[in-house]
């Protein structure tokens, strides 16, 4: 799949260990959300993220970039309920914060 935004423009989506399911959200929740969801997954695992809130278009890139992890990239979709959906992906960093 095609992505953009991120620092990857493709990606596999055998690559993703976990989906976080943010919609009906505001991003600030869904970042909680995501935050909780990453201790469970191993380091170097993808997280796919699902938002309807236009922000997670640029929250989630700048959280990646404060906690360490790595933003891959976001694709448009439609999601029948709620409209336009953001699909987001997020790497976990390899380490300890600060290391």
């Amino acid at each position: 799949m095609e992505l953009v935004g991120g620092e990857e423009r493709e990606l596999d989506e055998g690559a993703v260990s976990t989906v976080v399911d943010n919609r009906g959200m505001l991003c600030a929740q869904g970042i909680l959300r995501l935050m909780r969801a990453m201790l469970d997954v191993a380091p170097a695992g993808v997280v796919e993220v699902l938002s309807s809130d236009p922000a997670a278009e640029h929250d989630y890139p700048a959280w990646c970039r404060a906690a360490g992890h790595r933003f891959l990239g976001h694709h448009r979709d439609v999601d029948a309920r709620r409209g336009s959906l953001i699909v987001s992906f997020v790497k976990k960093r390899v380490g300890e914060p600060g290391a």
